[in-house]
């Protein structure tokens, strides 16, 4: 347990350091990106919701509602449970993956490596969630 335990740690601190990525002035310069620093202002204000998802009919504020899918994200992570996993690779393929996209087509080209590496962050998340969730019986069959 004690390994499963370390995983759930480290899943925890990338998304707590990811939603701190947008969620100050400082952010960026976490990362490598300090000419960013303070610059977000703006930036995060021009979002007027992804189609398709839920933010689109309130005219999402990215500061907010992306952040929040971030932080959201880190505290299912501490926790555990398969259907758990399930659920955060959900919320990564249908919403956190699509609402990065479409930042990344509204920001401004310097903001590219911080996107690129928040992308980065989540596919290789998903990648783990989905070999965790593959190895899995089917729900209803129990493994001999």
């Amino acid at each position: 347990m004690q390994g499963e335990a370390w995983i759930r740690r480290s899943r925890n601190r990338r998304y707590r350091r990811l939603a701190a990525l947008f969620a100050g002035p400082l952010g960026p310069a976490l990362i490598g990106h300090p000419k960013l620093a303070g610059a977000e202002t703006g930036v995060l204000q021009r979002c007027p919701g992804a189609p398709g998802l839920l933010c689109e009919a309130t005219g999402g504020v990215a500061r907010t509602c992306w952040v929040r899918r971030l932080e959201a994200l880190a505290q299912s992570a501490a926790k555990g449970g398969k259907r758990r996993r399930n659920q955060e690779a959900a919320l990564i393929r249908k919403e956190a993956l699509p609402c990065l996209e479409f930042l990344t087509s509204r920001w401004p080209r310097e903001w590219e490596p911080v996107l690129e590496y928040t992308r980065r962050q989540l596919e290789a998340d998903l990648q783990y969630l989905e070999k965790e969730t593959a190895d899995e019986p089917p729900s209803g069959e129990k493994s001999a």
